[in-house]
């Protein structure tokens, strides 16, 4: 029967460094590992029954933290990172946190939920995780809120700290794009309906559509800047405050479609046409946003893209764990559709001078 000594002297290695392997007891570097775990199997050394599984590397499934699958965007990035590590042949490992109903749109409470997260982190530890993908459904930066015990850790849809890797959409760039798209238009009485005051993609995406308003020579009068909580209904109530201002806006960027869908119904509710009296543009690119009538302008969000990179950084990490981190942020994609249009002004008076 083969021994650990046997196995080490295959290896060159020590006999402490092979009861580290096959018992899973220290973290080794994958070639190391790789190394004794083909020398157990070439000379059919029975592996202890500890109930630890050896840490191999090579094999062992990835673990991904979801602070709730039920919610856009998780599914679609757990397909994107189940699609890459099918081509790493790696298992996912899923542990879900329910955190949408604690939540509810009060994301940057996040910090409350600590323990949890952590004890989510130790569970996926447990069934011998080579590294960590934290799937969040709120871009928001989190630095300082998970310990990862050692292993490799990539925020998805999120931000770490400086020395981690995370994958994210280009809040602020696509929001300034979305402005521009207004302003070439012709509008000029542009008003914004924003999630959360507090919200990290509510403040990125309102300087990003603020810097091309500047640099159009444009400005948001304070009344034109209302404040909604990311649902339906907030969106259709701002929208009709909006329209009761002496000098309604033109065009309004609301900065999910939930919202935006509220806005354009509260138009249409209010005898308006959409666009020739108010243009409206969104942000995700749901599903529902192409069934609404008009179909709703807005912004396609790389979410399965996110998984697929996210996984493929973790990858990358375990393959080379000194490697630094790595900081990705994906364009959005403009999606064009009926809300948007020249304003009935502009129009008129083109008409005029032709």
């Amino acid at each position: 029967m083969a021994t650990m000594r046997d196995i080490a002297q295959l290896t060159g290695v020590s006999t402490a460094t092979v009861s580290h392997v096959v018992n899973g007891t220290k973290r080794l570097s994958p070639e190391t590992t790789r190394m004794v775990m083909d020398a157990v199997r070439a000379l059919g050394y029975k592996l202890p029954s500890t109930g630890r599984a050896p840490l191999d590397q090579t094999s062992a499934p990835i673990g991904v933290l979801v602070e709730d699958v039920r919610c856009f965007p998780s599914p679609d990035i757990l397909c994107g990172i189940a699609e890459a590590l099918e081509n790493h042949q790696r298992r996912m490992l899923v542990h879900d946190l329910h955190l949408y109903e604690k939540l509810y749109n009060q994301y940057e409470l996040i910090g409350a939920y600590r323990e949890q997260i952590n004890k989510g982190i130790s569970l996926l530890a447990e069934g011998h995780a080579a590294g960590v993908i934290y799937v969040a459904m709120h871009d928001r930066h989190l630095d300082g809120l998970i310990d990862a015990s050692g292993k490799p850790l990539v925020f998805a849809y999120s931000l770490g700290a400086a020395s981690d890797s995370y994958v994210t959409y280009a809040n602020k760039e696509s929001a300034s794009d979305a402005a521009r798209h207004l302003i070439g238009l012709g509008h000029k009485r542009i008003a914004v309906i924003a999630g959360h005051p507090h919200s990290f993609p509510a403040m990125k995406r309102l300087s990003g559509f603020l810097i091309a308003m500047q640099e159009a020579g444009l400005s948001i009068p304070e009344p034109y800047l209302a404040y909604g909580n990311w649902e339906y209904d907030s969106g259709y109530e701002r929208m009709l405050g909006l329209l009761k201002l002496p000098e309604p806006p033109t065009a309004v960027f609301a900065m999910n479609d939930y919202m935006a869908a509220g806005a354009l119904h509260a138009a249409l509710d209010s005898g308006l046409e959409v666009p020739e009296d108010l243009s409206v543009i969104g942000f995700d690119n749901r599903e529902s946003s192409s069934f609404l009538r008009p179909q709703l302008t807005t912004y396609d969000l790389p979410v399965r893209e996110i998984g697929r990179q996210a996984a493929n950084t973790l990858m990358q990490m375990l393959s080379s764990p000194g490697a630094s981190p790595q900081s990705i942020v994906l364009p959005c994609t403009f999606i064009h559709r009926q809300s948007t249009g020249s304003p009935r002004e502009f129009t008129v008076k083109e008409r005029r001078s032709s």
